[in-house]
């Protein structure tokens, strides 16, 4: 691993000594600059921004110290070790006491210059290898949270609230549930609009705010607000008006249309969500406006997503096919396709499309001129092993046992 480092020495022949001792003794360390006193260093600093600096404390203009008490204050993520003829403690305490990594006294023992250049070596490969887990679970939140989320209010609308998934996305962004109720909006007129462009907008306007879920569709918005425990119980109600208020004008500033909302009621578990998402719709035709009812426009789209995807299954079935590939060709997520056909057939796709495959094999098996292997392929399964297993689960004979017994009930 290859790190940046700044020196730091007023003294020309101390600065080209470490300069030489370092490319000597640790070859991965990439020397990005030298400074020959305070303010240069400082420059260096926060232009190059080195993973380690190693800063002689008394030098003009502005001391070692000086410059990493400054840089304290600017979030520098620099190590520092501080070089110093003096062997005063107490000296040396207060330039510790700045969040430096530790002190090499010079002239110094080679093997103690080496210990502690070594160890902080070390600290920051753990340290870079600690940051780039982080940034890989953000960015992997960054594409599963919009997902989850989705689901999670795709299931209310269905009536389901799947708990558990809700309960892995609040685990997984760390969020305390205690209160919640879901918002509805409108909008009076119609008008193509980007809905990342407004997910992004709603992002900013809510983030400091609350935590909370979005989903955005061709008739509406629907959000989830996590009201705050700190509220008395009732402030609530007001303050999810407030918040509903700002998203509403926050989209007309944006969009340029106005939009209606309905508020639900504040319920203390998801699985009353429902009934929020419910109220909110009462509240708005409470209003006399001429809407449509979402929910029942979502029920009559959940039927057609399940319509699309068993056409799919039945086209193509006798090809290598997964739930992915009929996820794509119906337009939505795998994960919201594996629940909705779940919930509204009782089998899970995989059966489904076993179902129709095994259908499919047993008007072949009556064609006793064909081989397994010649049955197996034309229904989708290349695997003859894992084909014979899936056949014999779903009739309760092999191949040999279902051809005998269907000559048989032929011939009586």
């Amino acid at each position: 691993m290859n790190l940046t480092m700044v020196i730091a020495d007023d003294e020309p022949l101390s600065l080209k000594s470490e300069e030489l001792f370092i490319r000597k003794e640790f070859p991965d360390i990439i020397i990005s600059g030298l400074a020959g006193d305070g303010i240069q260093l400082k420059q260096m600093l926060e232009q190059l921004k080195p993973d380690i600096a190693i800063v002689d404390i008394c030098m003009p203009g502005l001391s070692g110290i000086e410059v990493i008490e400054l840089l304290q204050h600017k979030d520098c993520s620099t190590h520092f070790i501080i070089n110093t003829a003096y062997s005063n403690f107490e000296y040396i305490k207060k330039a510790l006491d700045f969040r430096t990594d530790g002190y090499i006294l010079k002239p110094g023992k080679r093997e103690e210059k080496i210990e502690v250049i070594n160890r902080l070596f070390k600290n920051v490969e753990m340290e870079r290898e600690e940051t780039q887990k982080h940034n890989q679970l953000k960015s992997a939140l960054s594409l599963v949270n919009p997902v989850l989320g989705n689901e999670i209010l795709m299931s209310i609308f269905s009536e389901t609230c799947e708990e558990s998934d809700f309960e892995t996305y609040c685990n997984i962004n760390g969020i305390d549930f205690s209160y919640g109720c879901i918002a509805t909006f409108l909008p009076k007129t119609k008008r193509n609009i980007s809905r990342r462009a407004l997910h992004e907008e709603l992002d900013k306007a809510l983030g400091t705010i609350c935590d909370f879920l979005i989903t955005i569709t061709e008739h509406g918005i629907v959000i989830m607000l996590f009201v705050p425990l700190k509220l008395e119980r009732e402030e609530q109600k007001s303050w999810c008006r407030e918040v509903a208020l700002l998203v509403a004008k926050c989209m007309e500033e944006k969009t340029g249309i106005e939009y209606l909302y309905g508020i639900g009621n504040i319920y203390d578990s998801f699985s009353c969500m429902k009934n929020s998402y419910k109220d909110s719709i009462k509240e708005l035709h409470s209003d006399k406006q001429e809407i449509k009812g979402l929910y029942i426009e979502n029920a009559d789209k959940i039927e057609s997503y399940i319509m699309k995807a068993k056409e799919y299954v039945n086209s193509y079935f006798n090809e290598d096919i997964s739930l992915i590939d009929c996820a794509h060709y119906v337009r939505i997520s795998p994960y919201y396709l594996s629940h909705i056909f779940k919930n509204r057939t009782g089998q899970t796709f995989v059966e489904y499309l076993s179902m129709i495959r095994i259908s499919e094999a047993k008007r072949l098996s009556s064609n006793t001129g064909l081989t397994i292997k010649d049955i197996s392929e034309h229904c989708g399964y290349y695997n003859i092993t894992y084909f014979c297993k899936v056949f014999k689960r779903f009739t309760g004979k092999t191949i040999g046992e279902y051809r005998k017994w269907h000559s048989n009930e032929n011939n009586q």
